[in-house]
């Protein structure tokens, strides 16, 4: 990783930030966004929502899967991600990276997701995020029309700004334990 690109440099730095976070305070900010998730008009109105499966301190939102609602979980190979309608049943793999994922499936029909809560490394309140470095989500949501996308995230994980590339999608919104920023 080289420290010449701002992004690893602020990306290290939040990631030691998120990760001394202890196991009751994840516990604790996951509990206070689920809750206003499911408070909320958008998470209310959704059918088809997308979701991601927690590593390293990441906001917890696994509690929504057991919700009436659709729900879809990503899985990634090589430089592309899918989404996949989530089953109690649902055989998970586990990647190198860590992350616990459907099978990827060659010629998957990509689902029409109302919403998909996003995790995050860092975000800004205009809306810009941070995410692991592999673009997954960049490239997903590249030509994005229907979808609102929401970033989760600890409050700590905000900065006053970030560096930005052509290629990154913005996000409508950024839910933290704290607040729900509009963008």
């Amino acid at each position: 990783m080289s420290q010449s690109n701002p992004k690893d440099t602020i990306r290290q730095q939040l990631r030691r930030q998120r990760n001394a976070l202890s196991s009751q305070q994840v516990q604790q900010h996951s509990h206070r966004i689920v809750t206003t998730l499911r408070d909320s008009q958008l998470w209310q109105q959704a059918r088809h929502v997308g979701l991601y499966l927690p590593i390293n301190n990441e906001v917890d939102l696994t509690d929504l899967l057991n919700d009436d609602k659709c729900c879809y979980l990503p899985s990634v190979q090589d430089t592309m991600m899918q989404f996949h309608r989530h089953r109690n049943e649902m055989i998970l793999n586990t990647t190198a990276y860590g992350l616990s994922q459907p099978a990827f499936v060659a010629n998957h029909k990509r689902p029409q997701l109302d919403v998909c809560f996003l995790p995050l490394v860092g975000f800004d309140a205009r809306g810009h995020r941070l995410g692991m470095g592999g673009g997954f989500y960049d490239r997903y949501f590249k030509d994005n029309q229907d979808t609102i996308l929401v970033g989760v995230a600890h409050a700590l994980q905000q900065c006053e700004s970030l560096p930005i590339d052509p290629w990154d999608v913005k996000l409508h919104s950024i839910l933290t334990e704290q607040n729900w920023i509009k963008t």
